[in-house]
């Protein structure tokens, strides 16, 4: 498995090229915050997806890393050398827990999704959009939370990296397989190019 870095540049030529292989007319394109919010941003920015109406969701997820001052500043001093064996360690730890999620929590899990809809018209397709996959448990809950409130939706899986071939949800569209990839928003990032956007939910 390889870990390749993606600075501003090269993130906006990823998006278009994820957009490029997108056949499909969603009416909804829901973006998984943090990263896809920022890949779904993208999106909005295109003129195919002028009429589509967008929104977005965040799961709370227990993080040591992002909240620990000390880890951060860390990881910014790291070389990249460093920095993509932790990466790879850590795969290989979430890989393991895979086998481990009950299909049926999740299916159950509630979430606080204020699912937005402003057209009159009945949705027929649904694109989720997120920077990557791993376990696939956020996309699994989210697009099971949506398949409840649009049932007769059709819904359909967009990632720049699809990181776990294992996942228990496979992507639709996807740039990179069985690759870790560090974004400009990544911790570890050391490039001084990226400015940080927010998001409403």
């Amino acid at each position: 498995m390889e870990v390749i870095t993606l600075n501003n540049e090269a993130f906006f030529k990823t998006c278009e090229e994820l957009i490029s292989k997108i056949d499909f007319e969603p009416e909804v394109i829901v973006g998984i915050l943090d990263g896809g919010g920022y890949v779904s941003n993208e999106f909005k920015n295109k003129n195919d997806f002028q009429k589509v109406q967008f929104n977005s969701v965040k799961l709370k997820r227990k993080s040591y890393l992002k909240n620990n001052f000390i880890v951060k500043v860390v990881l910014k001093l790291l070389p990249y050398k460093v920095t993509n064996r932790l990466r790879l360690m850590e795969s290989k730890k979430v890989k393991k827990t895979i086998s481990d999620l009950n299909l049926n929590d999740l299916s159950n899990c509630e979430i606080n999704f204020k699912f937005i809809n402003n057209s009159e018209e009945k949705i027929k397709n649904i694109l989720i959009v997120d920077d990557a996959i791993d376990t696939g448990k956020t996309i699994f809950i989210i697009k099971n939370k949506l398949k409840k409130l649009l049932p007769d939706a059709k819904i359909k899986i967009a990632v720049i990296s699809w990181t776990i071939e294992t996942s228990i949800i496979k992507p639709d569209y996807y740039l990179f397989k069985n690759s870790l990839v560090r974004y400009p928003w990544s911790l570890d990032y050391k490039g001084k190019d990226f400015e940080k956007k927010s998001f409403s939910i």
